[in-house]
């Protein structure tokens, strides 16, 4: 089996040998520069990388990722794609050839998402198709870029073997929304585009065309996964205040596995005093006790707040012994909280008041 680590680059230096060494037992190394001005292509020559220099005019990822596809040897079986701030954990050649098979056209990795090399606490876990074969696949999208092959694929994980992606820079979502817009315009059909561009507006406070979009992407018939839909909700429930309360309830119908919407409507429920269905939101929400595993699990969902808000529930309901349980476990996530601290101390003496009958 012959296999090629490939990627784009612009000034990518201060990735450069972390990448190059994590990517050595690969047959090939390519890197297509697209116009870096920092010595990032003289790092990668002399960690004894193969480099092309191109340029993309207008820019666009699909393309350029395809002109790098285009120029790996032909020899190759599997090829890997890395972008230059990701690396690859140790052993990973002997498992990806272990779990390939003839068949296989593409092989998906474990992805762990974090703020710096030694991070071992990663923001997120999701796998991620990053191996794929030689011919027949070519990426599509000018922005938000995936991989796609030109008959059926046959698939396979290998979780097993792990790459690493540092996230330490803001993402420019002022040039991400004028390239979605134009995603968007090419592929109206697409529900991910329509999805991610809608998430986009939100972001940028337009708050009227994210919610048309994402209506329009719940809508869509390719609009069927049911984690991405239930997020599309909690967005609108963000966006249209005045529906808040509908879009939460159609959000948990839709995916009530996902802690983020249970997390939602418990913050909704304690706004409005409703100590009663808080208590039930909060009972369901610490009951899921497993990330679902894709890039729309919020690590915040798994702090102290959910167990912070049915403290309080519970206090306000006289379950003392809930409220002290639930009070401890959000003040064990968060020890430096003060006001959690206070409210553990009033809660544990509310409670022995109440056994001593007074």
């Amino acid at each position: 089996m012959k296999i090629a680590v490939y990627t784009i680059a612009l000034n990518e230096a201060a990735h450069v040998e972390r990448w190059a060494a994590s990517a050595e037992d690969a047959d090939y190394r390519v890197v297509v520069d697209t116009g870096s001005t920092d010595d990032t292509v003289e790092r990668l020559i002399q960690a004894g990388v193969t480099v092309h220099r191109i340029a993309v005019r207008p820019w666009r990822f699909d393309l350029a990722r395809n002109a790098a596809m285009a120029l790996i040897p032909a020899d190759v079986d599997v090829c890997c794609t890395m972008d230059m701030d990701m690396f690859l954990d140790p052993g990973w050649r002997p498992k990806l050839e272990a779990a390939w098979t003839p068949e296989t056209t593409a092989l998906y990795c474990r992805m762990l998402i974090q703020s710096g090399a030694d991070d071992s606490q990663p923001s997120q876990v999701y796998p991620s198709k990053s191996f794929h074969r030689r011919s027949g696949y070519r990426f599509k999208r000018p922005v938000h870029e995936a991989l796609f092959f030109n008959e059926p694929e046959v698939t396979t994980s290998c979780l097993d073997i792990t790459m690493r992606h540092l996230r330490t820079t803001a993402t420019n979502h002022e040039r991400y929304l004028s390239m979605m817009e134009l995603a968007y315009k090419e592929e109206p059909g697409d529900a991910q585009i329509c999805f991610w561009l809608g998430r986009e507006y939100m972001w940028a406070n337009q708050h009227e065309r994210g919610s048309e979009l994402l209506q329009r992407y719940l809508s869509l018939p390719t609009s069927k996964w049911v984690d991405e839909r239930s997020e599309a909700m909690r967005y609108l429930a963000r966006m249209q205040t005045e529906q808040r309360m509908v879009w939460l309830e159609k959000a948990r119908m839709e995916a009530p596995h996902r802690r983020e919407i249970w997390l939602d409507l418990a913050e909704e429920l304690h706004g409005r005093a409703d100590w009663p269905n808080l208590f039930w939101a909060c009972t369901q929400g610490i009951g899921k006790t497993h990330h679902t595993g894709s890039y729309l699990d919020d690590n915040s969902c798994w702090g102290f707040r959910l167990f912070d808000l049915g403290a309080i529930a519970a206090w306000h309901l006289n379950v003392m012994d809930l409220a002290v349980e639930w009070g401890r476990k959000a003040l064990e996530l968060d020890p430096s909280n003060q006001r959690l601290k206070n409210n553990l101390d009033f809660f544990v003496h509310r409670r022995e008041e109440i056994r001593a009958g007074r």
